[in-house]
């Protein structure tokens, strides 16, 4: 509905979904902002102060802590870039085939933030298993061919997903009750693919 009246999305879906679910764009699901933004000089060799995840932090459904990683002083981390359960992590700023990895913060952190190349994407709604089931359908091949037709190559071989454009996408969002069963069944399966 766009100012009162009805409007056909059609042309705009790329499959049917079950009656039960609805359509939704990424804004209307998840808050997208940039990570922590600080100059080279402002990183500590110390390792004190704020851990700060880049890309290469992020993989396939997790993410890592690494040797390597920098730390800012608390002073140059806005709060509201400490990384809380629920959030997703994703380069925003990346080589073509790191686009759509994403990772769900399983825990409240005190000190740790994610890079200005990176999205943290917090959903409205604050439950684990819906976090994890949009992380889950933004990863699918689909989304991630979508996202990156909608980056933008930003200089020899690193390619720069919009914000603004990502939160255009449209999701398919099940009824909550189908969602943890819907993520019960991907991480049984999941499960069962790193156990061979």
């Amino acid at each position: 509905m766009i100012d009162g009246s009805h409007v056909c999305i059609d042309e705009f879906l790329p499959f049917q979904i079950p009656e039960t679910w609805v359509w939704c764009k990424v804004k209307d699901l998840l808050e997208i902002q940039t990570g922590a933004s600080f100059k080279k000089e402002q990183a500590n060799a110390n390792k004190k102060g704020i851990r700060i995840l880049r890309g290469g932090n992020i993989l396939p459904n997790k993410y890592i802590f690494k040797d390597d990683d920098v730390f800012v002083s608390e002073e140059f981390v806005n709060a509201n870039t400490i990384l809380k359960k629920n959030c997703i992590i994703t380069p925003a700023v990346t080589s073509l085939e790191n686009i759509g990895k994403m990772a769900v913060i399983e825990k409240d952190y005190n000190n740790v933030s994610a890079g200005g190349f990176v999205f943290i994407i917090s959903p409205y709604i604050q439950a684990f298993n819906h976090s994890l089931l949009l992380a889950y359908f933004l990863q699918s091949p689909f989304l991630i061919e979508t996202m990156r037709g909608i980056t933008k190559k930003s200089g020899a071989a690193f390619y720069n997903l919009g914000k603004e454009r990502l939160k255009e996408l449209y999701l398919p969002l099940p009824p909550m009750a189908e969602q943890s069963r819907i993520v019960g069944k991907i991480n049984e399966v999941l499960s069962s693919i790193m156990s061979r």
